[in-house]
């Protein structure tokens, strides 16, 4: 039987290895739609600012008993920026996505041939300590968690980050006590993501070596079938499917149970801080007027 695959193949730096493999595929292209993701997160944190500047707009009119054509002047030049932002922020995101698409796919493609090249050039021994099976799976599946990871995982940290820092920017214009404590906020829920996430991440690159035992040895009592009936190997070979496929359902299951429980965690979580920030505020304010 074909030598199992091990964890430890998996080494650090392979982040930073697929990036600048990335940007070698697609050394233009690539930049341009960082720059659009970079551009569409920024612009859709700022709206918010034009927004309050709006309502302080209104609310100044009402108080003043201004006249709609007094007050419209304002009010429409703050609108019409807002709307030129998320305009721009509408097109920056459409063509990210379309261009994301085609590096995604490119990227495969690039990626497979590269796999084919690499598995020419590796000895008869390779073959004969791994299962076919396994070995298709890092052209199939270990492949398309990397399309996932592409063009979803990738776009979608790069545009929270930089919404992040704007937000963070337009915090600690308005007040740092809120920004203090929103951090620390910010700072339990990393430490909450990083504790299930790296989890997740464990479990999840062992379902990737799991699916590729379980394939592997498919394959593997597949082709040799005609043995397995002469030599009545039947229970034995279903008594150790079993035990791979268990391994690969435990490893499935486990990584998208952390998976899974992050989100609603995280979304419980965001609630409280909501809260607690709504409070606060309310007691900054009270304090401002009464001080």
């Amino acid at each position: 039987m074909a030598q199992k695959s091990n964890l430890s193949l998996v080494k650090k730096g392979t982040l930073k290895r697929l990036m600048k493999t990335l940007f070698s595929f697609f050394p233009v292209l690539l930049p341009f739609v960082v720059f659009l993701i970079l551009l569409n997160a920024i612009i859709s944190a700022i709206p918010a600012v034009f927004q309050q500047r709006i309502i302080a707009l209104i609310d100044e009119a009402l108080k003043k008993h201004m006249s709609w054509s007094q007050a419209s002047g304002p009010i429409f030049k703050n609108l019409m920026i807002l709307i030129v932002f998320y305009v721009i922020s509408l097109v920056a995101a459409f063509l990210y996505q379309r261009l994301m698409a085609v590096i995604t796919q490119g990227s495969l493609a690039k990626f497979r041939e590269q796999a084919f090249k690499r598995m020419e050039s590796l000895p008869i021994r390779y073959f004969d300590t791994h299962a076919h099976g396994d070995i298709m799976s890092v052209y199939t599946n270990d492949i398309d968690a990397l399309r996932q990871m592409i063009s979803q995982s990738f776009p979608q940290l790069f545009s929270t980050f930089v919404v992040l820092v704007t937000l963070a920017g337009v915090m600690i214009y308005y007040s740092i006590n809120m920004f203090i404590m929103i951090i620390i906020g910010v700072i339990l829920m990393a430490i909450v993501t990083k504790i299930l996430g790296g989890k997740s991440t464990k479990y999840f690159v062992k379902q990737q070596v799991t699916l590729g035992e379980t394939e592997g040895y498919i394959e593997e009592m597949m082709n040799g079938q005609k043995v397995v009936k002469v030599f009545n190997h039947e229970k034995e070979a279903i008594a150790d499917f079993d035990k791979v496929n268990e391994n690969w359902f435990e490893a499935s299951r486990k990584a998208n149970m952390y998976s899974n429980i992050l989100g609603p965690i995280l979304h419980n979580m965001s609630n409280i801080l909501y809260v607690i920030a709504a409070i606060t505020g309310g007691v900054l304010l009270l304090w401002l007027f009464h001080s």
